[in-house]
């Protein structure tokens, strides 16, 4: 560095100078660069657009729609900040929602599971891609809300189908997921061999392996309802009725001009009103033959001349047989027995299931169903339970099969086509109420135990200790006196929730005294942990089909990561009662947006080693992204 020597004056003159000043300003702090403003405000405001924006997403559409949606939003709402901030496509759209979301709702999930005992439902599956999945549903009491909840926990993807494969998958998704194992109250099956073997089936590794030697099993009271229908029609009644109904289905479901041709004669007959068409029958939907057979009955007549005309107008020999079997009377009469009968199973199906039936009624609406059927061909002085001995030895020689039966058939001639048919109902009968006795008799312990636990029975005066149901679900033995003493006195405080058994166990579990402690507590755990086993597999059906719905032909490459998240999500709001533009994402998540945790691997339920190696992206959807945006998918 240079040195000089000068006054005051003289430094003063020279900063004056134009020399100074054009040799110095390289260095003068007007030509320094400024310091960028940052706000904060905005870019959180951008965070929860795009987080919304992605909540939408998942709830109703495909991830692509993010690469045109974004752009949309950004041009038509140009005097907004936070839409002309956002930077979202499809990618980040996916991450987001994998990430970000679908970790927030499972946190929200395991959260309000807590410490409270739970149950799991279980059923395999496929998917578009003949992926090989085990979908997973929670049944737990949830005291934030007061309700046993029902709801999706995971998909699972497998190499195979074994038992030790399922159970290793299980306790994975369980630690995974932070929820107990030992905590685990009941498993849902159906009644495939791999659930419910009795050495090394699914439920016997669990209680071994795991050590819970309470573990309750629950066979799907659907599908023995669905089983022991379809064995009683195979077994007693002729094959022309099923033929009759499944190949009327199959005559219009692909032909539009068939259709057209038996609206037109419908419309002609009926003054102007539309014909209901023919479900199909399948053996996987549950009781799938009730509706088909009542929308066949209603349309008799119309059907009658429809394939009248068809069989001359379309030389078919399946027309041919279609006529001549609508224009014999003894096929309708099968048809007229069978009708009120299906409606009794359908109507118990459909009560199993709801995830909001009462637990305590379905003991009654189960034997009442087996009553009913029995009731048909008993004799009425019969003194025998037909819940545990066969009516084989007690029927009416002359059984009333009802009202349309009988007087269709009394319209007809005398003789042996019409008592053979009388006798192949009876024995329809006989058949469908010894499989209901045969399937069912698991469930009855447990459906006893509920319905011992409804308001009504609890606030009896005189009612029997409870002394088994706590053995069964594992209470101490130091313990139960102190059950059957709080279960005592039920009936000395005045209840706000008289009617319904859920409510009621809620407000006994939340019930304090002066002290601040609850004198019921040991009744009412037992209760809520009885009232959360499960009783049918329907929701993790109904995961299926959402499923079905998520992953299509043309978002075949989704990955089972992307399928969890946006099922994760799904069943998150629905828990909640919200939607996508009523739940407020909390600042903890949009925050998430946009940062490097966003794009780190979150949850993701897997137990195949094959998958993971695969290279498959959480992100990818199918290559035809435009076709399938095009078609609003």
């Amino acid at each position: 560095m240079s040195e000089f020597y000068a006054k005051l004056c003289d430094i003063k003159k020279h900063a004056a100078t134009t020399k100074h000043k054009k040799s110095s300003e390289p260095y003068s702090s007007s030509s320094r660069q400024k310091k960028l403003q940052y706000s904060a405000a905005t870019e959180s405001s951008c965070g929860r657009s795009e987080a919304a924006l992605c909540l939408f997403i998942c709830e109703h559409t495909a991830f692509l729609t993010a690469d045109h949606l974004t752009e949309l939003c950004k041009k038509q709402f140009m005097d907004s900040k936070s839409a002309a901030g956002m930077r979202m496509h499809r990618r980040k759209c996916t991450k987001i929602i994998v990430n970000v979301l679908s970790p927030h709702f499972v946190d929200l999930l395991v959260a309000d599971i807590g410490d409270s005992k739970y149950s799991l439902i279980i059923d395999e599956g496929t998917d578009i891609s003949i992926t090989k999945l085990l979908g997973v549903v929670v049944r737990y009491f949830s005291a934030a809300r007061k309700s046993i909840v029902t709801t999706f926990l995971a998909l699972i993807e497998l190499d195979d189908g074994t038992a030790v494969t399922i159970v290793r998958a299980l306790e994975n998704l369980l630690t995974r997921m932070g929820l107990d194992k030992k905590r685990l109250l009941g498993i849902g099956v159906d009644n495939a061999s791999v659930n419910t073997g009795v050495n090394n089936g699914i439920f016997e590794t669990i209680k071994r392996e795991w050590q819970l030697p309470n573990l309750i099993m629950v066979r799907c009271i659907c599908h023995s309802l669905q089983l022991a229908l379809s064995h009683a029609v195979q077994g007693t009644l002729p094959r022309n009725v099923d033929f009759l109904v499944r190949e009327t289905h199959m005559w219009f479901s692909h032909s539009s001009k068939r259709k057209a041709a038996y609206s037109q004669l419908y419309r002609s007959l009926c003054d102007g009103e539309e014909p209901l068409s023919i479900p199909r029958v399948c053996d996987t939907r549950w009781i799938s033959l009730e509706p088909a057979v009542v929308r066949v009955l209603d349309q008799w007549d119309m059907l009658l001349k429809h394939f009248e005309q068809a069989r001359s107008t379309e030389g078919c020999y399946t027309a041919e047989l279609l006529y001549q079997m609508y224009s014999d009377p003894l096929n309708k009469l099968y048809l007229l027995y069978l009708r009120p009968m299906l409606r009794e199973v359908q109507r118990t199906n459909k009560a199993y299931e709801r995830n909001d039936a009462d637990p305590a009624k379905l003991l009654e609406d189960l034997t009442l169903l087996i009553k009913m059927v029995c009731s048909k061909v008993l004799i009425p002085t019969a003194k025998i339970d037909p819940l545990r001995q066969p009516i084989d030895g007690h029927l009416d020689p002359k059984p009333y099969l009802g009202y349309e039966f009988e007087k269709l058939a009394s319209t007809l001639p005398a003789g042996p086509e019409v008592d053979f048919v009388r006798q192949r109902c009876v024995n329809f009968t006989v058949k469908l109420s010894n499989e209901l006795r045969q399937r069912l008799p698991s469930n009855f312990k447990i459906l006893q135990g509920m319905a011992r636990l409804s308001v009504g029975a609890c606030l009896r005066v005189l009612k029997e200790p409870i002394t088994e149901l706590a053995e069964h679900f594992g209470v101490q033995p130091n313990e139960i006196d102190l059950v059957n003493a709080q279960w005592k006195r039920l009936t000395l405080v005045g209840w706000a929730n008289t009617t319904d058994t859920i409510a009621f166990w809620s407000e006994a579990t939340a019930y304090r005294d002066a002290a601040g402690s609850n004198p019921f507590h040991e009744v009412a755990q037992l209760a809520v942990d009885v009232l959360s086993l499960p009783h049918s597999n329907a929701e993790v059906e109904r995961v299926f089909s959402q499923l079905s719905v998520v992953k299509t032909k043309l978002r075949n490459s989704l990955s089972t990561a992307s399928t969890n998240a946006v099922l994760s999500v799904r069943s998150g709001l629905r828990r909640l009662g919200k939607c996508c533009h009523t739940y407020d994402l909390p600042d903890t998540v949009t925050r998430k947006v946009g940062t490097m945790q966003a794009y780190s691997s979150a949850f993701a339920p897997r137990s195949s080693a094959r998958a993971q190696s695969s290279g498959e992206s959480a992100d990818e959807e199918v290559w035809t992204g435009e076709v399938e945006l095009l078609l609003d998918i």
